[in-house]
């Protein structure tokens, strides 16, 4: 395998969580988040198939991603651009997997 090749396959594990605002139901956002948040196709984001949600309504999350990318411009500005139904978001873990 080349080096290129290498660097294609090489992606990222990422862990978020998600606070919706108050009267948000928390999987229907998540759902609407995976949907509407699809990232450059060569980056191949993919999402996990459920989330947790935790006491208090925080959906608990993580993706995977091209090591190349850069997920918070790919990922993570989205969420907050999406302000009217979410309160807070963070990155709680991230590592690149091989």
């Amino acid at each position: 395998m080349s080096d290129k090749e290498e660097e294609e396959e090489t992606r990222r594990m990422v862990s978020i969580l998600v606070k919706p605002r108050d009267g948000v139901d928390a999987e229907a956002l998540y759902v609407k988040i995976t949907e509407t948040i699809k990232s450059q196709p060569e980056y191949k984001l993919k999402w996990d198939e459920k989330c947790k949600v935790e006491d208090g309504g925080t959906i608990v999350a993580s993706f995977s991603i091209a090591l190349s990318a850069d997920f918070d411009e790919e990922v993570m500005e989205h969420i907050e651009y999406m302000e009217d139904e979410v309160a807070s978001s963070q990155v709680t873990f991230q590592t690149a997997l091989e």
